[in-house]
């Protein structure tokens, strides 16, 4: 008789671990399927961040018309001091946001907008005497912009 007890613990012993194995590994897939929706809502936040405060620094260029040659067109700085200083701060605010952009990207693992978002600071870059001038004279201010600089 007690070989047929110990038997029946052994046989519920064994379907106790075979079940605690399978709970576990429900419990890690559902943990893993929250990791990646935390990590989805996490680029898309960075992304609406990244474009919030764009958003910001073209309104400011709406209000300043002509403005936003110095930043796509290729113009370099106005002569005018006044002038000058308005869009060397409104180049400060989009190198801020660029610069932000591309650390935050950096950090979400699964960003599909941080491609792009480099992508647009290298054209910004590119087209605009009044970016690469402020970045190359303040490096240390926005460190990952210097990088994305064309040669020159």
């Amino acid at each position: 008789m007690a070989d047929v007890v110990s038997a029946f613990v052994a046989a519920i012993a064994l379907v106790v671990s075979v079940w605690s194995v399978l709970y576990a590994a429900r419990q890690t897939k559902a943990a893993a399927e929250q990791a990646g929706i935390s990590n989805t809502v996490a680029s898309i936040s960075a992304n609406d961040m990244a474009l919030r405060a764009l958003r910001e620094v073209h309104l400011l260029m709406l209000e300043r018309p002509g403005s936003r040659a110095y930043f796509y067109g290729g113009k370099p700085l106005p002569e005018h001091q006044d002038e000058r200083d308005a869009i060397t701060t409104i180049a400060e605010l989009l190198a801020d946001v660029m610069s932000s952009g591309l650390l935050v990207h950096a950090e979400v693992p699964d960003s599909k907008s941080a491609h792009p978002w480099s992508d647009y600071c290298r054209h910004t870059l590119a087209n605009s005497p009044v970016m690469r001038d402020l970045v190359r004279a303040h490096p240390a201010w926005w460190p990952p912009l210097p990088a994305l600089l064309p040669p020159g």
